[in-house]
């Protein structure tokens, strides 16, 4: 207890004010902690308070020390004012503190606290065109936070501005706080009077002469029978001023938008105004102050031709092209200053671009921030980019897709800062955003092969923080029955080589000639892969080591004349080596992937199947236009092969051929007879054009995809059974169009398409509907 007669030290601070300066007080310091408490408290715990002060018993405690305290206690945003208060008590100081202390007795330490009421419940009164969910996301205030009457200000606007983006342009909200002096809590109140809703009623556009109004008015999002959002009004103006740049009207000129507001505030007029002037073409394109590169060279930037008509959006890109040209030879501090001059004689818009190319810029520090779960060299070992070397905007462009590649990161953004020891040279720092790399789904799909089809996977993109993924599979169906698991590491130590195992057990029906149930098919096996990467991952070589127990089983009677039943074991090796350039490997927009392999079955490595199978495959993607981020991709693929039996193997086994037709090829036809050699082929070819583009898209990667296809191909018996003809024959090839959606995830990618045949035969069902996992091929 505090000693009778001997007065105390106190300071106050409030949460709008600084500590006072230090006094000396009556209680000399520094003092010793002989106990802590506080006065006060309601709703905040005493347990809290020590959490968030530094003050211990038995700690020497000087007034620097109260001050940062009572700051910290200021901070946590629960208290209206803090004050804390020194009293002496009846216990001497400890030995080893007499000299330090500036007393012979212990002192009570009691914080003094004025809580800030509690908000129990938040109402709305008066609402009734937006529901209470959609109102109380905009609050920044919630129930059992310390009320603050700024936040509830800013609150109360934000409620305004949503009813004035819905189109009630007349509504009124007022807040209420009601409170409980007793409990210390507090009720806030929104009293919204809502008003009519307006739409916009007419969107005029004088002047518009050379440029259809209608098209430009289709620009605005402010459009006729839309809800009026003030807002957007200067964006669309600007696209309107846009359009018109992009069609060569230079000296366009847009008036202030008039809007006007009906008597009953339920209809809304907006007027614009335009003074086209005249249209420009592109003239006579020079360069000047260039060093680096040639005249030619700077000329392939350039987005336009001469005499057509200029546009502000290609000028701009043009400039663009120019500076990344520099900026992927380290001169980020090149400057392009465009000087446009209208030729009187020509009548066209010359350019002249003046460069200052700027020194050459050097990376100082690569940097990696935002990662949580995945370690800090598992990102960095993507980046081509090394201190050290010249900046590369192309380099520092791969090493965001080599990250992005991973598989689980939801975005990677760089931020480029000047040194702050040499000017000359650059910090990167690459900023990731992880998504979930741990994914469980469930789901059924039917197609016309195999019914339906259910699913069920477990998939890990991150395991351990190490960018190994790992999954097990299980489908399942009338004609399915299909158990896999994997696993794979995309670096082996330091150095930059794939190495995974697969194991499996299947049995499914399959399809031949012309029966969709003609024998069954067992497999158990498993596979062990290894994938060294060169030249920063432009160049693979995938060798794969595989054996497995296949059972032919149930062949129909037609059928057991051409196909055995019986178990072999095979053993076998295959190698491909590639050639990728493709932006993303899981949803690519530009770049191909070019690859030639074979496949050793049988022969040194054993077993009971000896065969040799060739291949090769080929994909090119283009991204024909933008829709703002929405790309529009163009997609071609090709797949061809051979396969020849040796040694003691009299034929090539059924499971083996080339069966053409269902999700992987030609997906207007069955592989069971419909497209190709009846019995299998031994030659096969395969091209698949698509183009694609997105229905839904989140931070900038596709999420649903909608194609259209055309696919055209055939398998063949021999070499001069081959027809370069299109038609219904065996020989002939075959064609198909379509149509399918895509869900583009790393983890569990869908493929769903609707195929038509264009060169069935009698009695052949002109469609298949097809369901496959992962990408085309």
């Amino acid at each position: 207890m505090a000693l009778p007669g001997l007065s105390t030290s106190a300071w106050t601070t409030d949460s709008s004010s600084a500590p006072a300066a230090a006094e000396p007080g009556v209680v000399p310091r520094p003092w010793v902690i002989g106990e802590i408490k506080a006065s006060g408290l309601k709703n905040v715990k005493m347990s809290t308070i020590r959490g968030q002060t530094k003050a211990r018993k038995g700690d020497l405690y000087d007034r620097p020390d109260l001050d940062r305290d009572i700051q910290s206690l200021l901070g946590m945003g629960e208290f209206e004012r803090v004050g804390a208060e020194i009293s002496i008590l009846d216990k001497p100081v400890p030995e080893h503190f007499r000299k330090a202390a500036g007393g012979d007795k212990q002192v009570l330490l009691t914080f003094t606290v004025h809580e800030k009421p509690v908000v129990r419940k938040i109402f709305f009164e008066g609402q009734k065109k937006l529901s209470k969910g959609t109102l109380s996301d905009l609050l920044s205030v919630k129930t059992s936070d310390p009320y603050d009457r700024f936040k509830l200000a800013e609150d109360r606007r934000k409620v305004m501005a949503k009813y004035r983006e819905k189109g009630f342009l007349d509504a009124v909200v007022n807040s209420e706080v009601r409170t409980d002096t007793a409990a210390s809590k507090v009720d806030l109140v929104f009293k919204i009077v809502e008003g009519p809703k307006s739409r916009i009623e007419l969107v005029e556009l004088n002047g518009a002469k050379q440029l259809k109004a209608k098209k430009l008015l289709k620009l605005m999002k402010n459009r006729r029978k839309k809800v009026y959002v003030e807002k957007d009004l200067p964006e669309d103006v600007q696209k309107i001023e846009t359009e018109y740049k992009n069609n060569g009207y230079l000296d366009v000129r847009l008036s202030t938008p008039l809007v006007t507001l009906s008597p009953d505030k339920t209809r809304i007029s907006i007027a614009l105004g335009v003074e086209e002037g005249r249209a420009y073409r592109f003239g006579e394109t020079t360069f000047s102050g260039y060093l680096v590169f040639t005249s030619s060279s700077l000329r392939k930037t350039v987005e336009y031709r001469r005499g057509k008509i200029f546009s502000q959006e290609k000028f701009e890109d043009t400039i663009r092209g120019v500076q990344e040209l520099y900026a992927d030879v380290g001169r980020l501090r090149a400057r392009i200053n465009p000087v446009k001059t209208f030729n009187d004689d020509t009548g066209q818009m010359d350019v002249h671009f003046e460069i200052l190319e700027g020194p050459i810029s050097y990376v100082d520090h690569v940097d990696v921030e935002g990662n949580k779960a995945t370690k800090t060299h598992v990102i960095k070992r993507e980046v081509v980019v090394r201190p050290g070397d010249r900046f590369s905007a192309s380099r520092v462009r791969k090493s965001r897709e080599k990250i992005m590649n991973l598989g689980f990161m939801d975005e990677v953004d760089v931020d480029l800062q000047a040194s702050p020891t040499d000017p000359d040279k650059v910090d990167l720092t690459f900023d990731v955003s992880e998504g979930k790399p741990g994914v469980l789904t469930a789901g059924a799909a039917y197609s016309s092969i195999d019914g339906l089809i259910g699913t069920l996977s477990l998939q890990h993109l991150n395991l351990f923080g190490r960018a190994q993924k790992a999954s097990l599979q299980w489908s399942f169906g009338k004609r399915v029955q299909d158990y896999s698991a994997s696993w794979t590491t995309p670096w082996v130590g330091d150095h930059p080589t794939s190495l995974g195992f697969d194991v499996y057990n299947t049995r499914r029906v399959n399809p031949f000639d012309t029966s969709m149930s003609a024998y069954v098919e067992k497999r158990t096996g498993g596979a062990i892969r290894v994938g060294p990467r060169f030249e920063e991952d432009k160049y693979q070589l995938n060798l794969t080591y595989s054996m497995a127990r296949i059972s032919i089983q149930n062949v129909q009677e037609q059928y057991r004349g051409t196909l055995s039943e019986g178990t072999s074991i095979q053993s076998s090796f295959s190698a491909e080596f590639a050639r990728d350039t493709r932006d993303s490997i899981w949803d690519p927009s530009r770049g191909t992937r070019l690859s030639l392999g074979g496949q050793v079955s049988g022969g040194p490595f054993m077993g009971d199947i000896h065969y040799f199978k060739p291949f090769t495959a080929g994909q090119t993607h283009w991204t024909l236009f933008s829709v703002e981020d929405w790309p529009f991709v163009l997609s071609a693929y090709e797949r061809a092969g051979y396969v020849t039996q040796f040694s003691g193997t009299k034929q090539v086994p059924v499971q083996d051929r080339y069966f053409i037709g269902g999700q992987d090829s030609l997906r207007g036809y069955s592989p069971s007879g419909e497209a190709g050699y009846p019995s299998g082929g031994k030659i096969y070819g395969v091209a698949n054009l698509e183009l694609g583009f997105p229905l839904a898209r989140e931070r900038k990667k596709t999420i649903v995809k909608f194609v259209v296809f055309a696919d055209a191909g055939g398998s063949w018996d021999r070499v001069r059974d081959i027809s370069g003809r299109i038609g219904t024959d065996t020989r002939n090839i075959k064609t198909d169009v379509g149509f399918g959606l895509r869900f583009v995830t790393p983890a569990f990618p869908i493929r769903l398409d609707y195929g038509y045949g264009l060169n069935h035969r009698n009695g052949e069902r002109l469609y298949q509907i097809n369901f496959g996992l992962g990408p085309l091929f």
